[in-house]
């Protein structure tokens, strides 16, 4: 884990994540990872934006093989709406983004984005519409039963993913992409609930 500090912001980077690029980026011809990492460096972008406009601070941001992760300071107090706000603001970049690639005619770079926005808008634990619901939640009701009720929103969510998922991958297309992403949001929402 590379580590580095700048203005009281400290950044870590897994080297599993640069190694996962290279592997990856070596079977593909059509530059379609490279405009992965850029849809998703727009989104995270968005997301850094959107604290600077409400005026939080990260107090570490890690780039990992599943994606970055971004620790507040927890001395500052973020209103409800303001947090809603910062996880609604990748999905929105990304949003703006689809529409932009597909006035310019760029369909592949256009999906790639209205893909990130759609999946980040689920309203599942750890992704953004999650935590913008669990943020709304909380300025209407007591913590308690917004996490009860985010909880039971994130596995509502899911597990139709993952029936729908499992008759995919039984199906002749014997796809399992699906059926995975649904298994890679209930462990994250099982990690989430452990700490």
């Amino acid at each position: 884990m590379l580590e580095k500090t700048w203005r009281g912001i400290t950044f870590r980077l897994s080297l599993l994540f640069p190694a996962a690029v290279i592997v990856l980026m070596s079977f593909d011809n059509s530059n379609f990872i490279l405009l992965c990492l850029f849809a998703s460096f727009l989104h995270e972008a968005g997301h850094a934006l959107a604290m600077l406009i409400v005026r939080d601070r990260p107090r570490r941001v890690t780039v990992g093989i599943f994606g970055i992760c971004v620790e507040r300071d927890r001395g500052y107090y973020l209103g409800y709406r303001s947090q809603a706000l910062v996880s609604l603001a990748g999905p929105v970049v990304n949003a703006f983004c689809f529409t932009l690639f597909w006035r310019l005619h760029q369909p592949i770079a256009a999906a790639i984005h209205a893909g990130l926005a759609l999946f980040n808008l689920l309203p599942v634990s750890s992704l953004d519409g999650g935590e913008a619901l669990y943020a709304l939640l909380c300025a209407q009701m007591p913590e308690e039963r917004a996490v009860r009720i985010a909880r039971a929103v994130s596995l509502a969510v899911i597990f139709p993913l993952a029936i729908v998922g499992f008759w995919l991958l039984l199906s002749e297309t014997h796809n399992f992409s699906l059926l995975v992403m649904s298994g890679y949001l209930l462990l994250l929402l099982f990690f989430k609930e452990k700490h």
